[in-house]
């Protein structure tokens, strides 16, 4: 019950634990009320009408029979949600005509004018009332419900009857009741706090185990990243000391040309390992919270001039129409962020998307958000007619670690959209994706301010 005592509130916990305590671990004595209704019958038999005493006596085991069969049907529902206050309720009304029996009773047996029969009454009294401290001050109204029903019909008894001894028996009879219902608070608390404690230590329980399968994962996963970059980074170095292996074993009349050759290839290797080493680094930085930030104004227009500068003849080696949205019906044409770090993300959802798009269009297009923050409801879309994310892929996309263990589904070495989560997010925004196999993909960032220092915009 630990992951669901956690998503509970402890309002909601401690309603099912007294529901629980009262109609599981206290069911209703029926062997008590039972020898008690005999005892009671006994007492009765001489001071009242026999009529009376029968018609007591059958609505007494009426009242047990139907609150027996009432509390069986509130077990049967203990295990539904949201239904135990409900419960509680139900069972504290329960308690009034349970408590009536014992209030009709003092009215049949009582006789002001014998000392016996009042004494044993207020014994009677007294120990319904102390007996019922236990079981009933796990809910408050419960254990009230039941002394008023059980004790005002006694009390307006010897009110009525009207002696000193008798109002001072009345004032015996509150002062006993207002030190029991002390003692009754008491038991309450010494309740709730024993529950909030289950609770707390069901939440740590909940907590660790969660904390435990994070942590395995990221053992697992981290396993998996150090085995893909040491892979990354062996291959340029091994093919940088092939070259200057081939250099050291050429003679002298050759090493011009052979070095004319080796070098570009050299330089290529060189560039190779520079490029993992700066994603490396810079997916760090984002994660340690390291880089500053410089918010500038940035022109839409010109920044979606730059990508198709960049992209367009990429795009069209493979047949692929690289187009972007017409800005000029945007009444907001700029946005307020870091401009190296927005291109950087924009570049690498292009450059995925022409990458995994086969022939088709990839579109990159403006709208609006209504869900996002005011002043940050601008999306910039990335879409892309390529062969689709099964959805089982899409939780793990953005996994700097999990893309390593992906690599034979892939040709990316997989640190390109981690690394454009991490910026989206450092900048206050998101990256969302929707996708399905053989219908393309269209990733949005989402949340880029539009505004600086609360200056007001309009969207179309």
């Amino acid at each position: 019950m630990t992951r669901q005592a956690q998503a509970m509130t402890l309002q909601a916990f401690q309603e099912q634990a007294f529901a629980r305590h009262l109609l599981v671990d206290l069911p209703f004595p029926i062997t008590g009320a039972l020898l008690l209704v005999v005892v009671c019958v006994g007492l009765l038999l001489g001071k009242a009408a026999v009529w009376l005493i029968a018609l007591w006596t059958v609505w007494t085991l009426a009242t047990v029979g139907v609150r027996v069969w009432i509390e069986a049907r509130m077990r049967r529902r203990l295990h539904e949600h949201g239904v135990h206050k409900k419960i509680l309720h139900q069972y504290a009304w329960l308690s009034v005509p349970t408590g009536a029996v014992s209030g009709v009773f003092a009215c049949l047996y009582f006789d002001a004018q014998d000392p016996v029969t009042m004494m044993v009454l207020a014994t009677y009294m007294t120990v319904i009332v102390v007996g019922a401290v236990v079981p009933t001050s796990v809910y408050l109204p419960t254990f009230f419900l039941f002394v008023l029903s059980t004790h005002l019909p006694y009390l307006f008894l010897l009110i009525r009857a009207g002696s000193e001894e008798h109002f001072m028996l009345v004032g015996l009879n509150v002062l006993f009741l207002v030190v029991t219902s002390q003692y009754a608070y008491a038991a309450n608390r010494m309740h709730r706090e024993s529950i909030r404690l289950r609770f707390e230590n069901q939440q740590l329980i909940a907590d660790l185990g969660e904390r435990k399968a994070a942590a395995e994962s990221a053992s697992k996963t981290k396993s998996l990243f150090l085995a893909g970059v040491s892979h990354d980074l062996k291959q340029p170095i091994r093919a940088i000391g092939l070259y200057l292996g081939v250099l050291r074993h050429t003679e002298p009349p050759d090493k011009v040309s052979v070095l004319e050759s080796v070098t570009p290839k050299m330089e290529k290797a060189l560039s190779e390992l520079h490029g993992q080493v700066s994603r490396l680094l810079e997916l760090s930085r984002l994660e340690s919270g390291a880089l500053r930030l410089h918010i500038e104004q940035v022109s839409l227009a010109g920044l979606f001039a730059g990508l198709l500068a960049l992209f367009e003849h990429q795009a069209a080696a493979k047949g692929i129409r690289l187009r972007f949205a017409n800005l000029d019906s945007l009444r907001c044409k700029s946005v307020w962020v870091d401009r190296r770090m927005l291109e950087s993300i924009l570049q690498n959802l292009i450059s995925n998307a022409i990458k995994h798009t086969g022939a088709g269009v990839v579109y990159v297009g403006v709208r609006r958000r209504t869900l996002y923050r005011e002043g940050g409801q601008l999306c910039i879309e990335v879409r892309d007619s390529g062969c689709g994310i099964p959805l089982a892929q899409q939780a793990y996309l953005f996994d700097a670690y999990r893309s390593f263990d992906d690599r034979k589904a892939s040709d990316s070495h997989g640190l390109g959209l981690a690394i454009a989560k991490a910026q989206a997010t450092y900048l206050g925004a998101d990256i969302t994706l929707r996708s399905a196999p053989g219908r393309g993909s269209v990733f949005a960032l989402c949340g880029v301010s539009t505004r600086n220092q609360n200056v007001p915009v309009d969207f179309p």
